[in-house]
């Protein structure tokens, strides 16, 4: 490693369940395993997710809210970051830095203002997309272009993070999977009915309003006897998925839980995984799916970058149900493509997105001499 810099320190609002949780503490691990010191500092919650594995020799520091009055709560906790992150700096000036996200981003900026650092920003949703306010943005706007590099997952994110950094500051670095744990896909038959899951947030970005409407709409023809539905999930939507089954008389053909501590259990005995999302950084859920030869549908939107239609994914051109229900038609009557795009997906992932090819990547960015 860099002679200068001795550890490396995450700053990310939690550990709690997400795309980007996972990322954070599959690092962590990583360069614990090869004997860089590690630190995770959270905004939030540092209650780590059943199904994250960080080493013990990985500090985790949780900086909970110390404000809970109305008028000191808006500012009052911002400024609390901002000085122990700072404090924090200070003692570990040796350390490179990697914040997630745009709060943490800027909140890392305004603390390293007084201190030579070495500080790397990550972006994990399309800012066209992100739901930050105007305050945030103009933020964004003004303090970016601080940053040593900017890190995002897809050309699409870079593109429109062109106003805030110079595109040259800007890397791509893909999500990563540990290919170790891609199995041989069990083929799937013509006789049985195809399992379908969707597992993630039950939000409006993952289309699961209208993933609910083509379940209700293949429900009233014949072909439902094809499918068996699955949602595995919780968010603000969450309420719309159990009145939808109640008020559809859906119980036999969809089942809906709202947690699950291991979800890849029901990747592996999915047929095809549904990801109709409105828009996506990069989706883990899809890697995953793909890794374990499963047959996915997404959209243009979400899974462009990774998937190629009808070779090792089905993309849908437009968010509709009558879009999702052709798609699945597709597959239903040509049983021989989703195990061809079953064993695409597993070489697609094994070739570009193994994780000991995207944490070179990073150490590339991170310029880590002995990496």
């Amino acid at each position: 490693m860099n002679k200068k810099y001795q550890s490396i320190t995450f700053i990310c609002m939690n550990l709690e369940c997400g795309g980007t949780e996972r990322v954070i503490t599959n690092l962590a691990y990583y360069y614990s395993k090869k004997n860089i010191s590690t630190s995770i500092i959270t905004l939030g919650s540092a209650n780590l997710f059943n199904g994250f594995k960080v080493s013990r020799k990985t500090e985790i520091i949780e900086l909970k809210k110390k404000y809970s009055n109305y008028i000191f709560k808006k500012f009052g906790n911002l400024i609390y970051w901002i000085s122990e992150i700072n404090k924090y700096m200070k003692r570990n000036k040796n350390s490179i830095y990697i914040s997630f996200l745009t709060i943490p981003n800027i909140l890392t900026i305004l603390a390293s203002i007084n201190i030579k650092s070495l500080h790397y920003g990550s972006e994990r949703v399309d800012p066209v997309y992100a739901e930050i306010s105007l305050f945030w943005k103009i933020l964004r706007l003004i303090f970016y272009r601080k940053l040593k590099c900017l890190i995002v997952q897809t050309k699409e994110i870079k593109n429109n993070c062109k106003h805030f950094i110079s595109e040259r500051r800007i890397k791509i670095i893909p999500n990563s999977i540990n290919v170790n744990m891609i199995k041989p896909q069990s083929r799937t038959t013509k006789n049985k009915k195809l399992k379908v899951l969707f597992i993630g947030r039950i939000e409006y970005q993952k289309g699961i309003d209208i993933f609910l409407d083509a379940i209700i709409k293949i429900s009233r023809e014949k072909e439902r006897k094809l499918y068996d539905f699955e949602i595995i999930g919780d968010g603000s939507l969450s309420h719309l998925v159990q009145e939808k089954i109640r008020v559809n008389n859906l119980k036999g053909l969809l089942k809906y839980r709202k947690k699950s501590d291991r979800p890849l259990k029901y990747i592996k005995k999915s047929n095809i995984v549904m990801h109709p999302s409105r828009y996506e950084g990069m989706s883990n859920v899809v890697l995953e799916a793909m890794s374990y030869g499963k047959c996915v549908i997404s959209t243009y939107q979400a899974s462009s970058e990774i998937i190629t239609n009808n070779k090792d994914g089905i993309l849908i051109k437009s968010l509709s149900s009558l879009e999702i229900i052709n798609a699945l038609e597709k597959v239903s009557s040509n049983r021989e493509l989703i195990n061809d795009i079953g064993l695409n997906a597993i070489n697609t992932i094994s070739n570009k997105y193994s994780e000991k090819k995207i944490f070179k990547l990073w150490s590339r960015t991170l310029e880590l001499a002995n990496e």
